[in-house]
């Protein structure tokens, strides 16, 4: 957990944020959602709080093995550290934790299942209270089976890296203060990822989801995408620079790539987005490379 300066070092200091899904917010919305989100987590004193999510919910502390057909959606509300949701050929969904400290009943994280199939995965128990100043990382793993797509998956939370690989769900929702993601050959049907903060975005595609959108203030994302994608690029907010390997056409605001299946919306200010053909050889390679960019008007 950290505390409301870190917190706040880490928002003014990220680096990109990829959106899909959000609506178009004035400056006055955005620092309005920074105090929603930071009250969200913390009391009067700026001590960390985790959220009451339920009283359904169930201490984990050796991790958890739940049935694939029993789990048609899946809920994360993770504070701080990394998020990693991959598939792998099994037949169950499995949960785990690693921390940097030992364990306890009010630091582990907490889970519920509820009868329409939702897996929700907390953190550590609801209204815990930790004080000011407290910092922990928890790195979150779930596996998810290849053969499984889910009808939405969520994460929320205040700092996060989010990896994701191979997973498949129809809608991705993306939410908190900061956070970096990284998207490796997922199946997704639209993506929402709204962000208060700007950080980085790498993803991955061998098949575009129907839709992209880019909600957050000073976003840089690279989306690899196949030879022949088609992309509409929508600038509802305002997007700076863009730059592609593929051939660009103009439509009013709107720029097109290929039958522009794959609706790619700028919300907020987007800094810089970058389509890219092919597998990059190394992560992160691209989000700083100097380009000659389109500029939008």
């Amino acid at each position: 957990m950290k505390s409301k300066s870190l917190i706040l070092a880490m928002f003014f200091t990220a680096t990109g944020l990829l959106t899909l899904s959000g609506c178009k917010l004035s400056e006055g919305d955005f620092q309005e959602e920074i105090n929603e989100t930071e009250m969200r987590y913390m009391n009067e004193n700026g001590d960390f709080r985790m959220p009451d999510n339920g009283d359904d919910a169930r201490l984990a502390m050796d991790g958890i093995t739940i049935g694939s057909d029993k789990v048609k959606a899946l809920s994360i509300d993770w504070i701080h550290d990394t998020v990693t949701i991959e598939a792998y050929d099994g037949t169950d969904v499995v949960v785990s934790e690693v921390s940097d400290k030992e364990l306890n009943e009010n630091i582990s994280m907490c889970y519920s299942l509820s009868p329409e199939g939702e897996l929700k995965i907390l953190f550590c128990k609801p209204n815990t209270v930790m004080e000011k100043g407290t910092v922990m990382a928890k790195h979150l793993f779930v596996r998810v089976p290849r053969t499984v797509k889910l009808d939405k998956l969520a994460v929320d939370g205040m700092s996060n890296t989010l990896q994701m690989v191979g997973v498949s769900s129809r809608d991705l929702d993306l939410k908190g203060l900061s956070s970096s993601v990284q998207i490796d050959e997922c199946e997704l049907g639209k993506m929402e990822v709204g962000m208060n903060c700007s950080l980085t975005v790498e993803a991955r595609f061998k098949q575009l989801p129907d839709k992209i959108e880019l909600n957050s203030t000073g976003c840089f994302a690279v989306l690899y995408v196949p030879g022949d994608a088609g992309m509409t690029i929508d600038v509802d907010g305002y997007c700076s620079k863009i730059n592609s390997d593929l051939p660009i056409v103009r439509n009013g605001k709107k720029r097109v790539i290929g039958d522009g299946h794959c609706k790619v919306v700028a919300k907020r200010m987007c800094t810089a987005l970058k389509i890219r053909t092919g597998y990059p050889e190394e992560w992160g390679t691209e989000l700083w490379v100097v380009d000659d960019d389109v500029h939008i008007d």
